[in-house]
């Protein structure tokens, strides 16, 4: 009986939350608060945590606009179906049935209508035009009075949408409303799309660990999911510019959704790391351009932060002041280096000492660059040295010996020479040189 009372009070004690968030997210300013902190939120969420964020969000939304249920529906790349993702309604109102079947054909015209990227302002169901008879009657089955439908949109694709319904009595959508769910729908799209970004990441990862070649990126591969997890700073710029926005008195909704457009950009990002982690393993014409050696670099810690932070190893970079570039293909390079850095991981982590690795790039000799990855482990063996980088030499229990002979037909592919060196105190530094672009000398 105690615990009955008890799970009540805190019904009712969830109850008064969410009705007094409510009625701040409705004073003046209250919901442009709202989308301001919903930008954040979303921003910062890992990629585990959208899910939950946005059932907790369209509550919110929900109690904010004064109607009774909203619904998530996604696009299905297999079958091109939507289907239900997410939703929230109010007590005393029914939640629609989740499921893998398509929806029922009465909903034809309303599928069609979000796929060619219309917005649906539907204030009362009877004024449905005649062509959406069946969407009518199905509406009134499931006690839509009225109904609000955005579509979810990626870099001008549409990729589901996010439906309002009004149960309890009719709701008249004003164009303020429609704009503002429009910008909720800018990023709830955002975030779905940047947790599918990661699962692409994933599949391609999982079926390169079975590969021999692969031995030393499929260590990476929850360092990358949890690297994407993190905002990009210009993502997190402009989220932070978004709020500033939303803040005024008369919110520009053209700049909010130029900063919007600008977040979907750099986590476009993520779909390059997918691009250039299957291009590793492409075969065909290997494409040459001209590379910053300081970005890749930059780009390889970024990789390898988390996994890192998760081992307790101190990753730094040094770089020369003014750009170092090479003729070469970025995503051949960056696999290179990637490799030299996970043997660097693996030898400080057998080693008792301080857990040291730092990537160094400078120029060397004028006309080459030189690349290093310097750690602080155990060092090699001297009888190791030439046999390094033969092919299935390794000095690990479970090597198969492949990983520094990929780095060295890299790097002799685009003209350099590699070769390792003990430290001075602990451990061995692994370096390469490669040519510096022609095309820069020339401009310099």
């Amino acid at each position: 009986m105690v615990d009955k009372i008890k799970n009540e009070n805190r019904r009712t004690a969830s109850r008064t939350i969410a009705q007094e968030r409510a009625l701040a997210d409705t004073s003046a300013g209250g919901f442009e608060k709202l989308l301001a902190d919903l930008s954040s939120v979303f921003v910062r969420a890992s990629v585990d945590e959208i899910d939950d964020e946005i059932e907790h969000w369209l509550e919110r939304i929900v109690l904010a606009m004064g109607v009774d249920r909203s619904t998530v529906v996604q696009s299905d790349p297999q079958d091109g179906q939507l289907y239900i993702t997410h939703q929230w309604a109010r007590e005393g109102v029914s939640a629609l049935p989740r499921s893998r079947t398509a929806p029922p054909r009465q909903f034809s015209w309303l599928v069609d209508k979000v796929y060619s990227g219309e917005v649906l302002v539907i204030s009362r169901v009877d004024d449905l035009p005649p062509e959406a008879s069946t969407v009518r009657e199905a509406f009134r089955l499931i006690g839509n009075k009225s109904n609000l439908t955005v579509p979810l949109r990626v870099g001008g694709l549409v990729v589901g949408a996010l439906l309002f319904g009004a149960i309890v009595s009719e709701k008249h959508w004003s164009e303020q409303d429609v704009q503002r769910l429009k910008l909720v729908a800018e990023i709830l799209g955002n975030a779905l799309e940047r947790k599918r970004a990661e699962a692409e990441i994933r599949r391609p990862l999982e079926e390169l660990r079975q590969s021999s070649q692969v031995m030393a990126l499929g260590e990476l591969t929850a360092s990358l999911a949890h690297e994407l997890n993190q905002p990009l700073g210009a993502i997190l710029n402009n989220a932070k510019a978004v709020r500033r926005l939303l803040t005024a008195a008369s919110p520009d909704l053209s700049e909010i959704n130029e900063a919007l457009e600008d977040i979907i950009r750099d986590d476009a990002r993520a779909v390059d790391i997918v691009k250039n982690v299957r291009a590793m393993f492409m075969r065909g014409e290997v494409k040459m351009s001209t590379v910053d050696v300081q970005e890749l670099l930059l780009d390889v810690a970024r990789i390898v932060g988390a996994d890192a932070r998760t081992k307790r190893i101190s990753c730094s970079t040094e770089l020369p002041d003014s750009p170092a570039l090479v003729r070469g293909n970025q995503t051949h390079l960056t696999q290179a280096v990637l490799n030299l850095v996970m043997n660097a991981f693996d030898s400080v982590c057998d080693s008792e000492g301080p857990r040291k690795v730092t990537l160094l790039a400078a120029r060397d000799k004028g006309d080459e660059i030189r690349v290093s990855v310097r750690d602080s482990g155990k060092g090699i063996d001297p009888a190791a040295m030439p046999r390094l980088f033969e092919p299935f030499f390794t000095t690990k229990p479970s090597g198969m010996g492949m990983g520094l002979t990929i780095v060295r037909s890299i790097v002799e592919n685009h003209g350099g020479r590699i070769w390792a060196t003990p430290n001075s105190d602990c451990g061995a530094t692994l370096q390469f040189t490669l040519p510096v672009d022609p095309a820069s000398t020339q401009s310099g």
